[in-house]
């Protein structure tokens, strides 16, 4: 430090000491007032639920499951921000608001025109949510009654699973309906099929894997009918067997088709209907026994402190002005 800096700080710790008396006033009536303040706060008591968001939304009904469809996947911070999205939903708040009766239990005066936000707010300074470091969701909520707190972060946690199914479902119906019209459609186009392979049946064509056996069959054939009706089915084979091929073909194809449809469709039939886990609870709310809030010692020692620190600079502010005063006249 300077000579210069040096003599500012004797300067100012000697203006403390000739102001001490009446610092030490101010500090002690500010600390009177914080002891007094933090005793009327109302006590709240802390509960939290520890959740981890899961990889898989569904279960899967193919035979090769990836991964990330496994149901002891753990999602990772992608899955936990949809997961704290979802639990700040409105439909969450006001399940967990209707059931407990908030609006009440938080004194909200119902009279008010701005009695909706008053409650949201109450809301959201009790509960809160909050992602750690290692891919968890933590569930905090404080209030005055500690078994009331416990029992609202469990119901928030149980109802996370109920809405995002809700949600899934909504759009799996959706999509179901679209997924049977076309399977249906798929069905009637192959009933068709089947149908015109059967008439070429009657009219004798045969499968490309009996043609090379008609030759054979005839020239072992005894009598002249089973001849005749041999020969039917090779001048029919050979009329009508390119096309009787080409539907034997389509009919492969959409068969394969209809299993893929088939496995989409119950997929989707089981999103619609599915009451699916997404989470893993590492630890229910319990009943806390200690208050969380407030810190009273806190609360006096931040008080208490700034008292002391304004007190000096209010009274630099007045010695400045006297001197500046003095200067004037």
């Amino acid at each position: 430090m300077t000579t210069s800096q040096n003599n500012h700080a004797e300067d100012l710790l000697q203006f403390i000491w000739n102001k001490r008396k009446l610092i030490i006033l101010i500090t002690i009536i500010a600390a009177i007032a914080a002891i007094i303040y933090s005793l009327l706060i109302e006590e709240k008591f802390k509960s939290t639920v520890t959740l981890y968001p899961a990889m898989s939304n569904t279960v899967a009904f193919t035979d090769e499951v990836h991964p990330e469809q496994s149901a002891a996947q753990f999602g990772e911070e992608e899955q936990a921000e949809q997961m704290i999205q979802i639990l700040q939903s409105a439909e969450i708040r006001n399940s967990i608001v209707e059931k407990y009766n908030l609006m009440e239990h938080y004194e909200i005066d119902t009279a008010s025109k701005i009695k909706y936000t008053s409650l949201n707010k109450m809301y959201e300074e009790n509960v809160s949510f909050s992602r750690t470091k290692y891919g968890s969701v933590l569930v905090d909520v404080m209030d005055k009654n500690p078994q009331m707190a416990a029992d609202m972060a469990n119901d928030i946690a149980n109802l996370f699973d109920n809405t995002k199914n809700r949600m899934i479902n909504e759009r799996s119906s959706e999509a179901l309906n679209v997924a049977l019209a076309e399977r249906d459609k798929l069905k009637n186009d192959i009933s068709e099929i089947v149908d015109t392979l059967g008439e070429l049946n009657k009219l004798g064509v045969v499968d490309k894997e009996t043609r090379p056996t008609l030759i054979t069959a005839l020239s072992n054939a005894k009598d002249g009918s089973t001849k005749k009706l041999i020969q039917n089915k090779i001048l029919a084979t050979d009329k009508f067997g390119s096309i009787y091929s080409n539907y034997e073909n389509k009919l492969e194809w959409m068969n394969i088709r209809l299993s893929t449809k088939d496995a989409v469709y119950e997929q989707l039939k089981s999103d619609a209907k599915s009451t699916f886990s997404h989470k893993f609870t590492l630890e229910k709310a319990s009943v806390s026994e200690k208050k969380a809030y407030p810190i009273r010692w806190l609360i006096v020692a931040v008080s208490t402190i700034s008292a002391f620190l304004f007190a000096i600079i209010l009274l630099l502010i007045f010695e400045k002005l006297k001197e500046l005063k003095r200067q004037e006249s």
